[in-house]
């Protein structure tokens, strides 16, 4: 009775954590979702170069963004300890990161526009993709700056103001795109490029919000004086910071780069082809971010239970997050099999293109529970600052396994688009079996 109401306690905590996450997590996604959506009116080319432009710009900067990840798990660990100035000094190391993480990756992004036929897309894809990258590369220093301010708040247990400012850029987002890509209020018609400016203003937007809300909150101020009288013990998170953050990043960046190289490689059977693997993998994109926000919920607590040097709260919290995850996406996985010809009708009216991602939403039914399970397995296993093996599971399954198997499923094999799709449950099941565990193995092995 008594482990039944602890694991109820855990489930309600870790849906309080999670549910403002899953919420700001969708708002970015949907960031992706209504550029897409309302570029569509110019045709499913602008779908294809949207989702190619969209592609390579979050396959370079997720690499970023993994580092950054490791600001919560660090700072929940500080709060756990009941050292909560220390948090203070991991902001402020989270900052400079930040920073130089944004001159390196603007430079990377740029190179990569410049070099965008060596990806074999049409002409067409190129030039449309070359200048959403070449306008929405801004956007990168405040993307970075707003995701350290982020994971610096749910590190707290703070999670709700992030949610609220992305959802309030996911507005401006949405209107700046009706006013720029068709031309409202007297302004020139933008297409492409207006979508990429509307997404760079508001994630500049977000930036300064999350960064005022920081710098005025009254329990960060109080936070900061304390961490004044400690000084000589709380600076220096840089190291700390790169040490987690790094494996974590290559973790997201081979994930990442191998469903990218699945969308490279549906370019090369047709534009529709293409379209529709943008279409269906933006449906599975928004049920995998609900899927991250219970994983980010799941490094919170297990990071807090670390600090406090409770096992059995790990394992708790642990099984917690992955029994929700579950749940979660058996719902997901009968929503694709129910709505599968529904769905793409929300992006287009070409019937080729409906009839082909349609056929792909069964196929991500399938994949659902396996890349939920992966994903909060690997949040678990940040939580206990665990990360330089499941980034070489992550290698592993994604890049010898699933990058492999979706080429020669779809070419060889003559499979077209259904055979990369097969690859990606064949890569995300291995990755869902190897971190789930690595994880049982963590909870018996990790020094508390």
């Amino acid at each position: 009775m008594l482990l039944s109401t602890t694991y109820r306690q855990k489930r309600k905590e870790a849906l309080a954590l999670a549910l403002p996450i899953i919420a700001g997590q969708l708002g970015q996604v949907l960031m992706g979702f209504f550029d897409t959506v309302q570029i569509g009116g110019l045709g499913h080319e602008y779908i294809a170069a949207s989702g190619f432009a969209n592609g390579i710009y979050w396959m370079i900067v997720l690499l970023g963004l993994g580092v950054l990840f490791a600001i919560s798990p660090l700072v929940s660990e500080a709060f756990g300890e009941e050292h909560g100035y220390k948090s203070i000094g991991i902001l402020k190391s989270s900052i400079v990161v930040s920073v130089v993480l944004t001159v390196i990756f603007m430079i990377m992004i740029r190179i990569v526009t410049a070099y965008l036929p060596v990806f074999r897309h049409s002409g067409t894809d190129n030039v449309l993709a070359g200048q959403f990258l070449r306008i929405v590369n801004f956007s990168t220093g405040g993307m970075f700056l707003f995701m350290a301010g982020k994971q610096f708040l749910d590190g707290m247990g703070r999670t709700t103001v992030g949610m609220v400012i992305t959802f309030g850029g996911l507005l401006l987002n949405i209107f700046l795109n009706w006013v720029l890509i068709y031309g409202r209020f007297g302004l020139p018609k933008m297409g492409i490029e207006g979508a990429a400016i509307a997404t760079t203003t508001a994630r500049i937007v977000m930036m300064i919000a999350i960064m005022i809300f920081i710098w005025q909150d009254a329990r960060i101020l109080e936070l900061r004086k304390e961490f004044r009288k400690h000084i000589g013990e709380s600076l220096g998170y840089i190291q700390p910071i790169l040490i987690i953050g790094i494996p974590a990043g290559l973790q997201f960046f081979w994930e990442v780069a191998a469903f990218n190289a699945g969308q490279i490689m549906s370019g090369w059977i047709s534009t529709q082809a293409e379209a529709a693997h943008m279409i269906a993998i933006g449906l599975a994109s928004i049920t995998f971010m609900i899927l991250t926000g219970i994983s980010a919920a799941g490094t919170i607590m297990i990071g807090y239970s670390l600090g406090a040097k409770d096992r059995e709260g790990m394992r708790i919290a642990g099984n917690t997050v992955l029994i929700l995850c579950v749940g979660f996406e058996v719902v997901f996985a009968l929503l694709f099999f129910i709505c599968h010809n529904l769905l793409p009708q929300i992006y287009t009216d070409n019937i080729e293109v409906i009839s082909i991602a349609s056929t792909m939403l069964i196929l991500a039914a399938f994949f659902q529970i396996s890349d939920g399970l992966q994903a909060v397995a690997a949040g678990a296993l940040r939580g206990m600052q665990d990360v330089k093996f499941p980034a070489i599971i992550a290698f592993i399954s994604y890049w010898l396994v699933m990058i492999p198997a979706c080429y020669i499923l779809a070419f060889p094999m003559n499979m077209g688009l259904k055979g990369i799709w097969i690859g990606f449950i064949i890569g995300l099941s291995l990755a869902a079996v190897l971190q789930l565990l690595r994880f049982r193995v963590m909870l018996r092995k990790v020094e508390l």
